[in-house]
């Protein structure tokens, strides 16, 4: 029973690598059905969505981290979810739809599959399996609300889907205080993965939408300055942030690792890559209309996800306690207080403003720590 656990720390494997790819396309999924409906309602939709999406994604880094993926059954169990993760996103537009009891069920089983993975890892371990104990009854809970949305009509389904996504979060609230076994550095490498995989969801929806137009000056600049934001971003997140939160995660004692994983990963990282999605539909509008300026939606769309994205990774900082320079918590007030500003002037000329708004923070944090580092060194 214990032989498909792994007995050290490893790196992510192709079979993890290959899961998250399902999960590429159920982002770009939701991303397409906010891009239908940028209204309040349809941001409440697309959250539920993202975070049970999220969700399934995050429990199963929790659940293989400990396992021997090079296991043949591992192996196996990965590949079977992956298959139902492909079906959970496939529906994901159709949810108000006749066939769109498909979702809720293809995320019950993805869950139940999740759930049964770790009992199997955590045999043996009577510490662990009480911790899985407790998750396991309070993540029912939820999965009850998943069941009911497979029999509601459409108009009610996401009634059902928003009560099994706060019952999500109490579950990990509840079970989070238990002891978990857990590879810092696995961890910390799957979600950097993951928001590098996202990010470029954002860069794909640029070259697509692109590719359907005739290329002008305007265009071009929108493009070039989505490639720079994105690679601005990136640095915001991979200069020194990812490392600081692996380290003060290694640091961690046996007893306090699953609540810092819960709280700077599982929770934190979510409106980090939210963000995303609203970066990538701002993206979007900038390239369908380069001369025109932002519509509302648009314009909220574009600096309210890039704010995410840098509060969201600010926010895992400061819950890891790793001390966060202000000029981030300036960057996300000026993208906020931009949005009427944005409105104002062309896409392009928006695109290029926003953008270096995020390469500022990025080289300001990167002399920060650079300095930050010298200083260090010398004492």
């Amino acid at each position: 029973m214990t032989t498909i656990r792994g007995t050290e720390e490893q790196g992510a494997t192709f079979v993890e690598l290959f899961f998250d790819l399902v999960f590429v396309f159920a982002v770009t999924q939701v991303t397409a059905v906010l891009a239908h409906d940028l209204t309040g309602a349809g941001v409440t939709r697309a959250l539920i969505l993202f975070w049970l999406v999220w969700w399934a994604w995050t429990q199963y880094t929790w659940s293989l981290n400990e396992a021997d993926t090079e296991h043949v059954s591992i192996r196996f169990i990965t590949l079977v979810a992956t298959a139902v993760a492909f079906l959970m996103a496939v529906t994901i537009p159709l949810i108000t739809s006749p066939f769109g009891w498909l979702f809720p069920l293809a995320y019950l089983v993805l869950r139940t599959v999740g759930i049964s993975l770790q009992w199997r890892l955590a045999a043996g371990d009577p510490v662990w399996v009480r911790s899985v104990k407790t998750w396991t009854v309070l993540s029912s809970l939820g999965l009850l609300a998943i069941i009911a949305a497979v029999f509601l009509p459409p108009d009610r389904r996401f009634l059902a889907l928003g009560i099994a996504a706060l019952l999500d979060v109490v579950a990990a609230l509840g079970a989070g205080r238990g002891e978990w076994r857990l590879f810092p550095g696995h961890f910390a490498e799957r979600h950097g993965l993951f928001v590098i995989i996202v990010l470029g969801e954002s860069l794909i929806a640029a070259g697509l939408t692109l590719a359907d137009h005739t290329l002008s000056v305007g265009l071009l600049s929108v493009a070039v300055t989505a490639v720079a934001g994105s690679c601005a971003l990136w640095w915001t997140y991979f200069g020194w942030a990812r490392d600081a939160l692996e380290d003060k995660m290694k640091a961690q004692p046996p007893k306090r690792l699953g609540r810092y994983a819960r709280d700077v990963y599982s929770f934190a990282h979510f409106p980090l890559i939210f963000g995303v999605i609203g970066f990538a539909l701002g993206i979007e509008e900038a390239i369908a209309h380069p001369k025109d300026p932002f519509s509302v939606p648009g314009a909220l769309a574009l600096c309210l996800g890039l704010a995410s994205i840098l509060g969201g990774t600010g926010l895992a900082l400061a819950l890891a306690r790793v001390r966060v320079p202000p000029i981030r918590w300036w960057a996300v007030v000026m993208l906020i207080v931009a949005v009427p500003l944005v409105r104002l002037m062309p896409a392009w000329v928006a695109m290029t403003f926003v953008s270096v708004v995020v390469a500022g923070l990025a080289m300001a944090e990167e002399s920060s720590q650079h300095a930050r580092g010298v200083s260090e060194a010398s004492v």
